[in-house]
């Protein structure tokens, strides 16, 4: 009766290695490299100064004064107009910003000077890519339950580009007698 029994347990096993090699027999879809992609934005400083000019006159409008009311300081206003006067203007727009420097003399603008920044967005895209390889694993099996070990020795574990696993072991169980081992692993999800 026991040979039966081991016979019958051979079968077993046989039957269910051939269902799990011949799952592996299906055509399926190959496991390419992971690839990550990142995306970094980074803002650039652009400074530009643009050449010193002087605007032209567009238009003049003049007034015709007869009398004063009040003294005037002929010497003060002479100063004044041969005086070279400066202007600074900032404006900050979004990601602009406007330097205008002006130098007025003699009622006119004697120069001009404009500066200004541009933060400019740069996009930086970097791949990882990551290869699916084949990879060997080495390591130590134990199996038993609270009263008794049934299996304790050493593992070789392969795993194949498409993400399967396969291990093969020998150990020895609770009476010293040589014992095989073997297993598969599927990757479970993405």
């Amino acid at each position: 009766m026991s040979f039966f029994k081991n016979i019958q347990s051979v079968v077993i096993i046989a039957l269910v290695i051939t269902i799990f090699l011949l799952r592996q027999c299906n055509p399926s879809q190959p496991v390419g490299d992971e690839v990550i992609i990142k995306t970094e934005v980074k803002w650039d400083t652009i400074k530009k100064e643009v050449p010193k000019y002087i605007p032209k006159l567009v238009s003049k409008t003049e007034i015709d004064i007869d009398t004063f009311s009040t003294p005037i300081d002929t010497t003060a206003i002479l100063k004044d107009y041969y005086s070279i006067v400066y202007y600074e203007d900032y404006q900050e727009l979004d990601s602009l910003t406007l330097t205008i420097k002006d130098s007025i003399t003699q009622n006119r603008i004697y120069l001009r000077l404009l500066e200004y920044k541009i933060a400019y967005p740069t996009k930086t895209i970097t791949k990882e890519i990551y290869k699916n390889k084949r990879e060997f694993f080495v390591g130590l099996g134990m199996a038993g339950n609270r009263e008794q070990i049934q299996y304790f020795g050493g593992e070789l574990l392969y795993k194949n580009k498409k993400r399967q696993a396969f291990g093969a072991g020998i150990g020895i169980n609770q009476n010293l007698v040589p014992t095989i081992s073997g297993r598969m692993y599927w990757k479970l999800g993405k």
